[in-house]
């Protein structure tokens, strides 16, 4: 019971000054368009699917948890140049009884993608539209006027706040671009352009979602059978700043890559965390000329150890699924993106 009644003041705190921050996610490699919407459509295949799951902090009484998923499509003409790329995701975040869901579309263009005349250099660019949809369980909370000297009277609140505005709809927006040349990558984008109001109640100032401004650089290293990819990852959201640094490591003719990460948030009282992920790989895709063997799915968990919790002691560890799958919709297609030997430059998947 005691449990109920923190959680109901900790959430209705949350929603009085929402300014609500995205989740995060350890293992970005198994969703890229979650990262930057510029890496719809540059996978290794011209269709691919991607999905996260989340628990953070699962010994709470109501543990917070993020869902994700995505399709891409990428269309080629006959000389192999890209025409168009496109993506369908989706986004849940549970937070006890309070629930976010977003839906949104992705539309981008890559450059660079031919089979005649390759440059050293890949760029891809894309905009994102969507919109999300908010509700809170008014039933779940307790309000003062249920509780006496001898705790919860089980009789009905009189509180109005959520059962009148216990849904709330809103619109979002995002762009973002990927540049490649030689063994490295670098990419931005700015999600929530319009900083939609998420209040259910109060100034539409304060339940505004901020502008996330997102940078990653990453580099990739072969060392014999061993590909390492170190990557740097720096966001900043309204008054929350964090960045994670760490490598993934992939061997490329063996079902197995790990990934080792260092993350600090510090908008949360330097709240920071050592995350270690471990993958499995199988499945054979289709590349004539490919120098290696590409696995066509994978899977992964990822555990997060925090190192500075925030003011909660007693606070288990974060746990991630993933998993992600591609291919090629026509087998006579050569997909431009595929290590195929007719470009020097590095693709986007390559470093993920």
């Amino acid at each position: 019971m005691m449990k109920r009644i923190l959680f109901s003041i900790l959430l209705l705190m949350q929603l009085g000054t929402s300014n609500a921050q995205d989740a995060l996610f350890s293992q970005y490699n198994y969703l890229p368009t979650y990262l930057n919407p510029a890496l719809t459509g540059c996978g290794k295949a011209n269709m691919r699917f991607s999905a996260l799951y989340k628990t953070q902090w699962f010994n709470l009484y109501q543990p917070f948890r993020y869902m994700a998923a995505s399709m891409e499509y990428a269309v080629f003409d006959d000389v192999q140049r890209n025409v168009v790329n496109f993506g369908l995701q989706a986004n849940r975040t549970s937070k006890g009884y309070l629930n976010n869901t977003n839906i949104s579309a992705i539309v981008g263009r890559s450059f660079g993608t031919r089979s005649t005349d390759c440059g050293d250099w890949f760029l891809s660019l894309a905009l994102q539209a969507g919109v999300g949809f908010s509700n809170v369980n008014p039933d779940k909370f307790v309000f003062i006027d249920q509780l006496n000297q001898n705790g919860i009277t089980g009789a009905p609140s009189q509180v109005d706040l959520f059962n009148t505005f216990n849904n709330k709809s809103y619109f979002d927006f995002a762009f973002g671009g990927v540049f490649t040349k030689g063994d490295m990558m670098i990419g931005a984008n700015v999600q929530h352009l319009n900083q939609p109001n998420m209040s259910f109640v109060g100034k539409p100032e304060d339940g505004k979602l901020y502008r996330k401004y997102t940078g990653h650089l990453s580099y990739r290293k072969e060392v014999g059978e061993c590909v390492i990819r170190p990557t740097l990852i720096a966001q900043v959201q309204g008054k929350s700043n964090y960045f994670m640094v760490g490598t993934l490591i992939d061997y490329s003719n063996f079902p197995i890559e790990f990934g080792t990460w260092y993350r600090n948030a510090t908008g949360l009282n330097n709240n920071s965390a050592f995350c270690i992920s471990v993958g499995i790989k199988w499945g054979e895709l289709q590349n004539p000329g490919g120098e290696r063997r590409e696995y066509t799915s994978r899977a992964g968990l990822a555990s997060d150890i925090d190192l500075y919790r925030p003011g909660l002691v007693t606070t288990y560890t974060s746990m991630e699924a993933a998993y992600q799958t591609e291919f090629n919709t026509n087998n006579d297609i050569v997909c431009p993106t595929a290590l195929s030997g007719q470009c020097d430059y590095r693709f986007p998947w390559e470093f993920f």
